[in-house]
Parts: C-alpha cells; structure tokens; sequence
C-alpha cells in the first residue's frame, strides 16, 4: 500500500511541475488554477493515506490540506481581486503555522529565527529600492510577512526536533515559500521582470508541492 500511495505522489509532483511549465508558456488565470489544483489533489491522496493508516495526528494533516485548497483559491483571487487574493495566502499561512503547532508547542528558541527572519522580510518591504508600497497597504504586507517568517522559523525548529525527510521537505517548502513571496512582492509592488516572475513561480508552486508530499513521508514515518 505504501508504494501504490509513494508512485501516486511522484505521477502527481511530476503533473504539478509539467503543468507549471506549460502555464509558464502559456498563461491565463484558468490554467494558473489548474497548476494550483495538483497539489491540492496531492494533499488529498495524503489525507486519504492518513485516514487509511489511522495516523493520529488528524489535525496537522487537515490543517495542511486546508492551507493547500485556500492557496489554489489565492492563487486565482489575486488575478480578480489583490486584496482577497492576499488574504487568503495568509490564511493559508496561517493554517500551515497552526498544523506545525500541532507537532511541537512553543518553545523560546524559536525568537532566535523569527527576529532575524522578520526583520529582513520588513526591511525588504519598506526599506529597499526594490519595493515601494503604499501607505495603505504596508502594515497589512508587513504583518503579511511576520506571518510567513514566523512559519519559517517554526518549520525550522520542528526540523531540529524531528531529523526524517518528511520535516526537511516542509522545512524546505516553508524557505521557498518566504522567498517566493518576497519575489511577489517585487513584482507586484516594484519593478516587475521576467526573472523576477521565474523566481517567484518556480519556488512558489515547488512549494505547495513540497508541503502537499510532505504529507505522504510524514504518515508513513
């Protein structure tokens, strides 16, 4: 049962990553939905394993899953409307902090990488070149990325807790998500150019692909 379910991952990262190139190539908002839906159907044959092997902790791997659907919906409301489109990246954010707390609770070591961390992604923001956002939105973009290096940073302790490969991918997914959305802010709120978009597609949608098989090694360990 495990390889049925370990093939179906890889067929459906592989369609993911295919289906980012084509939308590359191509474009259009209905297709940018369809390259979000493969990790969502991704995170879903996970949550199917996780029930159909009883793991216990239900919470984290819903939790996931519903930060995975709010980003397909994102990803397609930030081409109709901007503001319900980051709003629900947040959420999702947000969801995905709540399921890395469902493995371990706070711990004071994690003030040593949100600091940092969010000090860089608010400088950044508002004390760069790159960037200029206007005064109604830059509290909302700096307590957007507080969020995501929050996330970062428990996704990094809950690495140094738990060494398996189902941590490392989440640890890795949560890095190229903070990098993805400091490249989206680039484009949306500075100079927007082909490399800067590359960047920014290339390590976001890798990302919910992480996170979505994250899920399989994590049911399985």
């Amino acid at each position: 049962m495990n390889k049925k379910y370990l093939y179906t991952n890889i067929l459906l990262c592989i369609c993911s990553i295919a289906c980012l190139v084509i939308y590359d190539i191509f474009g259009g908002l209905w297709l940018k939905g369809v390259t979000s839906s493969w990790f969502v159907l991704l995170g879903l044959v996970n949550v199917f394993y996780a029930y159909k092997t009883n793991y216990t902790n239900k919470k984290f791997i819903l939790l996931i899953f519903t930060g995975l659907f709010f980003g397909m919906l994102a990803d397609i409301l930030l081409g109709i409307n901007f503001i319900f489109g980051v709003l629900f990246f947040a959420l999702g954010h947000i969801l995905y902090l709540a399921a890395y707390y469902t493995i371990e609770p706070f711990s004071k070591k994690e003030f040593y990488f949100i600091l940092p961390i969010s000090c860089f992604a608010t400088f950044i923001i508002i004390g760069t070149p790159f960037i200029t956002v206007p005064n109604a939105l830059r509290f909302a973009l700096i307590g957007y990325g507080i969020i995501i290096s929050i996330m970062l940073s428990k996704a990094i302790c809950n690495y140094q807790k738990h060494k398996t490969i189902g941590f490392i991918f989440i640890m890795t997914g949560s890095l190229l998500f903070y990098f993805s959305d400091i490249m989206l802010a680039i484009d949306l709120f500075g100079t927007p150019s082909r490399l800067v978009w590359i960047l920014c597609s290339y390590t976001y949608w890798p990302a919910q692909t992480l996170l979505a098989h994250s899920l399989y090694h994590i049911v399985k360990r």
